[in-house]
């Protein structure tokens, strides 16, 4: 297997993991989740807050993509 599928299988492999127990642990330490957050940011319904989670996203995508590539 070369060096950039075992990258790709190791980041789905830290992404479930996250997903399966880091975030119920935060959910039960009283941490807000991410559209708790944007209400408290944005006000209910106000669409810069979709504008900003999709910059959000972009941005972390565009940083995951570039830290791979290095």
């Amino acid at each position: 297997m070369d060096k950039k599928k075992k990258i790709f299988i190791i980041a789905f492999v830290m992404g479930v993991i996250s997903t399966a127990f880091v975030l119920p642990l935060l959910s039960a330490l009283g941490v807000p989740s991410f559209d708790v957050v944007l209400t408290a940011l944005f006000g209910e319904g106000n669409s810069w807050a979709l504008v900003f989670s999709l910059m959000l996203i972009l941005l972390i995508t565009f940083g995951a993509g570039k830290a791979i590539k290095s």
